[in-house]
């Protein structure tokens, strides 16, 4: 094991100096969207050269050392097979500092169903309600659905909800026992709400993982915390890792948040414990690929049959497009000297810890990192994390792995959209036609012109006078096509499979609207709300508008979809995937309006 001296150095961020649209779309495109940057390639060769790439490493983490970020935790495997393994920034005494990975915690509760498939004790294609049977009290949205099974929740096909808002946060000062109860009653928590149909779109569900833990707990006889020590952490030797808040000998690093300026946020405590609990420490983290590639001679965390099935393309959703699934991660393919190789790994997100997990299951190289800062410098992380990879992929085979291109079209006039108003995961979208046409983007409207036989994105700003030559952003695709009767778009690139951002689905608004008192502003009583407020209004363009705001690591964001009158009481929010085509119910509490959503109750300000 090798270990880095902690640098206690902090710096202004450098921040751009252009615009600060500029910076949003940037940092969307990294941070929520996960893309790559399609940088210049450095000169230096890797190839066997392990003391200069281990350098190089090093200095491709301290480089973020000033960026903003606080502290950050990296480790890496090269071609040696050691555990490389340092901390940067502000750093403990006298005590190990622990982060949290958010849903990088999925792998290990993936890892978790495997073993208990492998113990006889539940199989993959088995129905949920077998060990869930909560499911059965959900309302159905349409008759005729096929039952739900484990598999689809660990490939976020299933139909769920995205998550149960209300309660997904806990007390800072929440014990054990507390914390537990919580996330054992989350089946109770759907009781009464809404599924939709299993298999036909993929939907990122935290609610899915929650239910998993608890299948894990019911089908093993163990309490979670008990299961995740005995079978995971202690088999890879992992002393400083936990799903809940306390460990012996190793405390949870603080965290915090802010565009510029960092203050300190309260501890992150969740109720969905295995969609995004886990704390730990790069050395850890190592401890655990190493244990988990040691399944390959059926000596690790799983035999080789699971090992393969973990990292086998699942069947996926036609909407999924182009984008590879395993079973609790993703899969990225590169070339490298004209031959396809897979990327495997998942990031984690519990604001303000930001933490990205990236390996190549055939030669074991592996590169992670975690951050405890949520701000404008957080999608830097997982694009130096990827930079990383492939120089460390580059020391060991001799060539660097490039994103796969593009696939090819034949030779065809640009698909043009309808004119309208589109829904995705993103929010609200307008395709106008035009020279060049425009499509809605984060607020503002970008241009698109034909590259490649589909549209690329021309962005420029300032009243249109100023031109952003960005490769990250020059690389975009937009792709209007039909799926099921329905007029979409989808956006994608090099790095960036083609599905990996949902869908943006055409809708026609109805200009049917709930009575007036409806619209305002909602608030939670709940203290510790992921969704602290809800304001629905009508929209100019014909359609209820719900904006919906979430408050994570100490800073708050929204998002804006549209509604559409389903019935006295029921507003459908349209669309396909998170956030997406779940319903807002309308209710009277003493006389006055109030909204249910996702699980939790909003009254009018």
């Amino acid at each position: 094991m090798e270990s880095v001296k902690a640098k206690r150095k902090t710096k202004s961020p450098n921040l751009d100096s252009i615009f600060p649209m500029r910076i949003l779309f940037l940092f969307f495109f990294t941070f929520i969207v996960h893309c790559q940057t399609n940088r210049e390639k450095e000169s230096p060769s890797y190839f066997q050269n392990l003391e200069t790439t281990k350098s190089e490493m090093i200095s491709q983490w301290e480089k973020l050392a000033p960026s903003g970020i606080k502290s950050l935790s990296y480790m890496f495997i090269m071609s040696d097979g050691k555990i490389h393994h340092g901390q940067l920034g502000n750093k403990s005494e006298n005590q190990v500092d622990r982060f949290k990975i958010g849903s990088i915690t999925k792998l290990f509760t993936g890892i978790a169903i495997l073993q208990l498939q492998e113990a006889g004790k539940l199989k993959l294609d088995d129905p949920i309600t077998k060990w869930i049977p909560e499911i059965n009290q959900m309302k159905v949205r349409k008759s005729g659905y096929r039952e739900i099974t484990i598999r689809d929740l660990l490939t976020h096909q299933s139909g769920l909800p995205s998550d149960v808002a209300n309660g997904f946060f806990l007390s800072p000062e929440a014990k054990e026992e507390e914390i537990l109860d919580s996330f054992r009653n989350l089946p109770k928590a759907i009781i009464g709400m809404e599924r939709g149909e299993p298999g036909k779109i993929h939907s990122y569900s935290n609610l899915s993982f929650g239910l998993l833990g608890n299948v894990i707990e019911r089908s093993s006889g163990e309490s979670i915390e008990s299961y995740f020590q005995n079978h995971i952490f202690k088999v890879a030797g992992m002393k400083h890792t936990t799903l809940l808040e306390s460990l012996p000998d190793s405390e949870l690093i603080s965290g915090y948040s802010g565009y510029v300026w960092k203050t300190q946020t309260i501890r992150p405590v969740i109720r969905d414990l295995t969609a995004g609990s886990i704390s730990t420490t790069g050395e850890d983290m190592g401890l655990f690929m190493k244990a988990f590639f040691r399944s390959k001679q059926n000596k690790g965390l799983l035999s080789l049959a699971s090992f393969d099935e973990f990292h086998k393309t699942q069947k996926s959703p036609k909407a999924n497009f182009e984008m590879k699934l395993g079973l609790p991660v993703l899969k990225t393919s590169y070339t490298a000297d004209g031959n396809q190789i897979w990327f495997y790994g998942h990031s984690g997100s519990l604001p303000p810890f930001f933490a990205d997990l990236v390996y190549d299951p055939k030669t074991e190289i592996v590169s992670f990192v975690a951050g405890n800062t949520l701000g404008l410098q957080t999608g830097n992380l997982q694009t130096t994390n990827h930079n990383v990879m492939e120089i460390l992929w580059e020391e060991k085979m001799g060539k660097r792995p490039e994103p796969s291109p593009l696939p090819t079209l034949k030779s065809r006039t640009v698909v043009a959209g309808e004119e309208g108003y589109y829904v995705s995961p993103m929010g609200i979208h307008e395709y106008k036609h035009g020279n060049p046409p425009t499509l809605g983007l984060m607020g503002f409207d970008v241009g698109l012109v034909e590259r490649d036989h589909r549209y690329g994105i021309d962005l420029r700003i300032l009243f249109g006078l100023i031109s952003i030559k960005d490769p990250q952003i020059s690389e975009m695709r937009v792709e209007f096509e039909t799926w099921e009767g329905s007029t979409i778009f989808t956006l994608y690139a090099k790095g960036l499979p083609k599905g990996t951002t949902g869908i943006g689905v055409k809708f026609s608004p109805d200009n049917h609207f709930p009575n007036s008192d409806y619209f305002g502003i909602f608030l939670t009583k709940e203290k510790y709300a992921i969704i602290p407020k809800l304001k629905l209004e009508k929209d100019k363009r014909g359609f209820p508008l719900l904006t919906i705001y979430y408050h994570l690591g100490g800073m708050e964001n929204s998002i804006q979809v549209p509604c559409q009158w389903e019935s006295k009481d029921t507003l459908r929010i349209l669309g396909y995937g998170r956030n997406l085509g779940e319903t807002l119910l309308l209710d009277r509490r003493e006389g006055k309006p109030s909204l249910r959503y996702s699980g939790g109750i909003y009254e009018k300000k």
